[in-house]
């Protein structure tokens, strides 16, 4: 008899939980969450064109260095510094993906507020790589003008 009761009164409880959280969401409500993070979003793909645009000027400058065939000391020892910041940046790089993946996450529960704070800390950590970018870009520049001397 408890058995019975038991199973009824589970049964009562599966039958009265709103399967509304099983549903998929709506056009509305995607298009809610998009407005929401739209801002953060834009800031996101701008600072990652900025820092696409800075890695190929560096590259460039890397290439340019290369290709030269007279290297002054002077600019075997700046890219040589360079080198070794490189490794060192990359050494204390934090890693984007869990915030990608929260980003992710985020998506496809359609959480806004989870979804900025995981692009407010990808923008974060592409300012840190930007400005590291910037800080090769100097010594590049001055590798350049020291070639374009000789």
């Amino acid at each position: 008899m408890k058995k019975l009761i038991f199973m009824f009164a589970l049964m009562v409880c599966m039958f009265s939980i709103p399967m509304t959280g099983f549903a998929a969401p709506t056009d509305e409500e995607k298009q809610q969450y998009e407005d929401a993070i739209s801002d953060k979003w834009k800031e996101m793909l701008k600072g990652s064109i900025e820092l696409d645009k800075m890695n190929a000027e560096n590259k460039v400058s890397l290439l340019t260095w290369l290709d030269t065939e007279k290297k002054p000391d002077e600019t075997k020892k700046t890219v040589e510094k360079i080198r070794k910041l490189e490794a060192e940046q990359a050494k204390d790089q934090e890693s984007m993906n869990p915030y990608l993946e929260a980003k992710k996450t985020c998506d496809e529960k359609l959480n806004a507020d989870g979804a900025n704070a995981a692009l407010e800390n990808i923008i974060r950590i592409q300012k840190d790589r930007l400005s590291d970018q910037k800080e090769l870009a100097k010594l590049w520049k001055k590798v350049m003008e020291s070639l374009q001397e000789k």
